[in-house]
């Protein structure tokens, strides 16, 4: 090789590798590409996020493979891919609650067999022959996810629930299943008491973050469920096969109970299920809420993105007014409307309600609120604080208060005389096609969403 082709090769050489190092430093040092933690699929209160176009700070930002959050009366906030079937993992054991719950005593007693005590994986610590109450079976259930607790509540439940059955396992998984048809959980399968999905218990084991979250508010509804799942009481007592007493202490996997307005929750995790976490939580306003995450990559991350989509809910819960109106009655009060006195052709009655400054808690990012006002047929003497109709306010066609109207003024009925003149009055506006009653009308009128946050 002549030396100035080598010098060029040399020189070539160099500059690749320079260049490839400078790459390789370049990718070091730029930032991470930003994952999809806001897509446009995301839907809040039934739109999507590609119509919606919410502003990045009003949307969560989480990056849990599916989400929910649905408030006590169904109400559904936001959701991400909430009806994909897929694997949740111990969360399973809620249904495996629910059906014990509804099927069995608390003071029922639960034996506790080698099919249980071997099954492995996560463990309330109980060995083959140990005795102890359904409610102490349960607390193993879920406080420490205990598999070994799933198996002995399944196979005395299951026997109870069929006394002939060679297989009180299956007996009970059929329960199972028949509750997750019963309470809408359509396309759920369960195919044990524990969620385990792997090598023996491999098999169709799925559910969506909706049917999860479905699960647990009917779960919620249950006085025992709700002591059971809040409870910080962390050991059991169990008596051993030699008759001797013993205390589990055991290790509460939900780490926000009892924070910031956490009453409850379950985990669940398995390799294909990934981290996942279904929790209640309770703050001042905005009431009662179940938030579902699905497939988070870790443990922390699964409990930070459920106290995301926590404060994001509650951080747009706003105190509503029940009236809005810059009138007032002759009393002072606050003039909601003017309704028809029915004895008289011409007369109304100035209405207001009983608590002007009545307020409600709505959620912002819902759509604007709107209002029904309905009269009372108004007859008689009429006396201020008298209930003469109602006022309903809504929001996407939920009623979210409904407050009475009353009287703000003394009204007369007519006297005999006045009586004889309002009937020839009525009977000249029939004839002519008058109203023969004074028509009522609504002064008050709800903000929108836009008016509340500017007078804020």
């Amino acid at each position: 090789m002549k030396p100035f082709r080598a010098c060029v090769l040399a020189s070539r050489r160099a500059a690749a590798v320079t260049a490839s190092l400078m790459f390789g430093i370049c990718l070091a040092t730029a930032p991470a590409p930003a994952l999809a933690d806001q897509p446009d699929t995301d839907i809040i209160c039934g739109i999507a996020e590609s119509e919606r176009q919410d502003p990045a700070e009003d949307r969560p930002d989480i990056d849990a493979r599916n989400a929910i959050v649905v408030g006590k009366d169904g109400t559904v906030y936001y959701e991400r891919d909430a009806d994909a079937q897929i694997e949740i993992g111990s969360i399973t054991k809620v249904m495996t609650a629910i059906v014990a719950l509804e099927n069995s005593e608390l003071d029922d007693t639960v034996v506790v067999d080698r099919a249980a005590a071997t099954v492995g994986q996560s463990s309330a610590n109980l060995r083959e022959g140990d005795v102890l109450t359904m409610e102490e079976a349960l607390r193993g259930l879920l406080i420490p996810s205990g598999n070994d607790a799933a198996m002995a509540i399944a196979t005395t439940v299951g026997a109870k629930l069929d006394p002939e059955s060679d297989d009180p396992l299956a007996t009970f998984v059929q329960a199972m299943n028949d509750k997750a048809d019963e309470i809408g959980m359509d396309e759920a399968v369960f195919s044990n008491p524990h969620g385990l999905d792997f090598d023996e218990w491999e098999g169709e084991l799925h559910a969506s973050a909706r049917d999860v979250a479905k699960m647990f508010a009917y779960a919620m509804q249950n006085e025992d469920f709700r002591a059971l799942t809040s409870s910080t009481d962390t050991s059991i007592t169990v008596t051993g096969e030699d008759g001797e007493e013993r205390t589990i202490d055991m290790t509460e996997y939900n780490i926000l109970l009892g924070k910031d307005g956490n009453i409850g929750g379950k985990t669940g995790w398995t390799d294909d299920a990934g981290h996942c976490f279904v929790g209640a939580f309770l703050r001042d306003e905005g009431g009662e809420i179940y938030t579902v995450v699905l497939g988070c990559e870790d443990d922390e991350a699964r409990f930070d993105q459920t106290e995301t989509l926590a404060n994001w809910y509650y951080g747009h819960v706003v105190s509503y007014p029940v009236v809005s109106t810059d009138k007032t009655a002759l009393n002072g009060q606050p003039l909601v409307a003017r309704a028809p006195h029915a004895d008289w052709t011409d007369k109304t009655v100035d209405v207001t309600v009983a608590d002007p400054e009545q307020t409600v808690s709505v959620f912002s990012m819902g759509g604007d609120v709107e209002q029904e006002v309905a009269f009372d047929t108004i007859t008689g003497n009429v006396e201020a604080g008298q209930k003469v109709g109602t006022l309903t306010l809504s929001q996407q066609g939920k009623d979210i208060a409904t407050v009475d109207l009353v009287s703000a003024e003394d009204v007369s009925a007519p006297d005999p005389i006045s009586w004889v003149l309002v009937q020839l009055d009525r009977i000249v506006r029939t004839v002519t096609g008058q109203p023969t009653c004074a028509e009522g009308t609504v002064v008050s009128e709800p903000l929108t969403m836009s008016e509340l946050d500017e007078a804020a």
